[in-house]
């Protein structure tokens, strides 16, 4: 229907008097070009020629600033203005040919970075060579590239993307803020943190100290101790989406890549070697610290330098103040420290738990397999050891403190003398350690520990001593197969990516070889030596009288007897997250009026318990269920002589999914 003609006029009048609207800025490319002879306007025909020039621009969404390949720019490149959502700012390269822009740092400046973005975000930045070399080999902070947020009013910076990067010869002092690649939270008035940061197929070389790290100086609580000064403070705040992934580190005066105060961090298909070439303190491979549920995977990692002044030189480290850190499928070799740190208890107040290494291949390295310092609750399997003719490397050298370890389905194959040891002061606390079904070829120390389902024969590699990882696969008649222990959340697969049983029993070490059916396996008891059969406690703890008793078992021939009460035998045991269990076992008690409790504890945050409860002096079976919490790697199982005077007896108890 026609509108009448005073209607018409009044749509007219108001569409007329309503604003245009606001179209979104278009992108602008901006190039510098350090060899052009004039400072231009920034544009192709008329580049900038300083990074300076480049400085008094202000960036927006989609914007580009394009270096010119071969060019050589002197001085420090702080771009201004910030990308958006699906808009970030692009610093790449321009022009024929395939050398890299280059920006290095004047060593006449103070400033901290060759290329320093502050308080920006949304920059992607690709193909430059960026150095901060001094030829006087002056000492002081310096980095290659530095991104840094402080005080941002909304407390996160985000979308920070740096991809094929070539970072070298940056002149630092030893302190942990002069890096090749940092990002970095300062500021103390506003909580802030880094969202979605990767750096990827990156390069770097010759830097002192650090090569590719994060740090921040919101990272106070309890579990980090005292560190950095924090006292009783508390005002962690984490970096997430944090990837550093396909990257080369080498010949660092320090530390290969350093992982802090982040959560779900994940670094993975990296290469790190000629590490802490310097003199400048204590330093590893790979390492996270101050952190939650780090994931280091895929990374190879060889000749670490173990220096006279410190004790570190390993691959891998899980420092203190770690929750939940995982080191998995990684590969390494010739480290002068060794494979693996556990340094939860190297600050002061401070305390790590629940780290993870699994299917990893360590061959010739030095000095100890693992140092141990320090963790609440790790668990260490389906790692694959080789230690050639000649090797004096301990499988453990145990520091200061309490690291309470389980070592499962390990293969050991050490040619060497090394055995388990005390550091300094400190001697081989073997109660701290519980090993069930691993393979120990080869030497054989005074204090090898007493594993219920050792294995001492050849594991039968295909090459042993090679250099590849392929020449540690054990043979088709090797006794390693379907022989280790059942792991919860065992990550699902091996070293070269075979599915590995959930239900049946695996392989030992870092392969997966015999075929399995889980469907055709009965789910395997959490809980080792469940029947006490080994004539001995281990792995149980206890405290109060308790005993193995060789007369009137449940079956067998043994059974724990406990009491009078208050008197228990403990284990701790490996169970998955959010996962319902079944408890079970059969007992009994001397005399009317004693209870024994048969029951698990510490399964989720809350410290929850649920027993069953046997009065009678008759066997009889007890059971109950539980469901694990959202973060559980394990609980604690425990018979315990609860009340009244006489004593109780456990056997052949068992937790399985239920």
């Amino acid at each position: 229907m026609l509108l009448p003609r005073i209607a018409l006029a009044l749509l007219a009048v108001t569409a007329a008097a309503l604003p245009a609207p606001a179209s979104a800025a278009t992108p602008v490319t901006s190039y510098l070009d350090c060899s052009a002879a004039t400072n231009g306007t920034g544009t192709a025909a008329s580049p900038w020629n300083t990074p300076a020039a480049a400085n008094a621009h202000v960036f927006g969404p989609g914007d580009q600033l394009l270096l010119k390949r071969g060019a050589d720019c002197l001085g420090t490149l702080r771009p201004q203005g910030s990308g958006a959502p699906g808009a970030p700012i692009t610093l790449a390269g321009y022009g024929p040919g395939t050398a890299r822009p280059v920006v290095h740092g004047d060593p006449a400046s103070a400033e901290q970075a060759a290329v320093h973005l502050h308080n920006v975000e949304y920059w992607e930045l690709r193909e430059l060579e960026i150095s901060f070399p001094d030829p006087a080999a002056t000492k002081r902070e310096r980095n290659g590239l530095l991104v840094e947020v402080a005080d941002l009013p909304d407390g996160v910076g985000s979308h920070y993307l740096v991809d094929d990067v070539y970072v070298h010869d940056v002149n630092g002092d030893a302190t942990k803020w002069s890096n090749g690649i940092q990002f970095r939270v300062s500021g103390t008035t506003t909580p802030t943190n880094f969202d979605d940061v990767v750096v990827q197929n990156s390069r770097i070389t010759r830097v002192d100290r650090e090569g590719l790290t994060n740090r921040s100086t919101w990272m106070c609580r309890p579990s980090y101790g005292s560190g950095d000064g924090c006292g009783s403070t508390v005002n962690w705040r984490p970096s997430t989406r944090l990837v550093f992934r396909g990257n080369t580190v080498s010949d660092t005066g320090g530390d290969g890549i350093v992982v802090r105060a982040a959560d779900h961090a994940l670094v993975e298909h990296n290469t790190a070697y000629d590490i802490a070439m310097r003199p400048m303190g204590s330093n590893a491979g790979v390492w996270t610290i101050n952190s939650d549920h780090t994931t280091v995977q895929y990374n190879e990692v060889h000749h670490v330098r173990r220096l006279s002044d410190n004790n570190d030189g390993m691959a891998f480290d899980s420092d203190y103040g770690n929750t939940g850190a995982v080191f998995q499928y990684n590969y390494s070799h010739d480290n002068e420290g060794g494979f693996m740190l556990f340094c939860g208890a190297c600050g002061a107040g401070s305390s790590s738990t629940g780290t993870v290494v699994r299917y990893n291949l360590s061959r010739a390295d030095r000095s100890r397999w693992l140092f141990a310092v320090g963790e609440k609750n790790a668990q260490m399997y389906n790692n694959t050891v080789y230690l050639p003719t000649g090797s004096t490397t301990a499988i453990i050298q145990d520091g200061s403190g309490t690291t309470a370890t389980r070592l499962s389905g390990n293969l050991f194959h050490n040619l060497g003398t090394g055995g388990y040891t005390g550091f300094g002061s400190s001697t081989y606390q073997p109660a701290d350690f519980g090993w069930t079904a691993n393979t120990f070829f080869g030497n054989h120390p005074a204090n090898e520990p007493a594993d219920p389902e050792k294995l001492t024969a050849d594991p039968g590699f295909t090459n042993p001593g090679g250099s590849a990882a392929e020449d540690y696969r054990i043979g088709a008649n090797s006794p390693a197969r379907s022989s280790g222990s059942v792991i919860a959340g065992n990550g699902g697969r091996d070293w070269f990516g075979a599915a590995v049983p959930a239900v049946c029993r695996p392989d030992r070490g870092f392969q997966q070889a015999a075929a399995f059916d889980d469907a055709a396996c009965a789910p395997a008891n959490a809980v080792r030596n469940p029947g006490f059969e080994t004539g001995a406690l281990a792995p149980w703890t206890f405290y109060g009288g308790v005993t193995v008793d060789a007369t009137g078992a449940h079956s067998g021939t043994r059974a724990a007897k406990v009491g009078p009460a208050q008197a228990a035998a403990e284990q701790v045991i490996t169970l998955a997250p959010n996962t319902t269990y079944r408890l079970s076992g059969w007992g009994r008690v001397s005399a009317t009026g004693t209870e024994l409790s048969l029951g698990v504890k510490q399964y989720d945050t809350l410290g929850s318990t649920t027993r069953a409860a046997f009065t009678t002096t008759g066997w009889t079976e007890g059971a109950t269920t539980f469901t694990t919490g959202p973060n559980a790697t394990g609980a604690k199982v425990y018979c315990y002589a609860r009340s009244g005077t006489g004593y109780g007896w456990c056997d052949d108890v068992t937790v399985v999914p239920g």
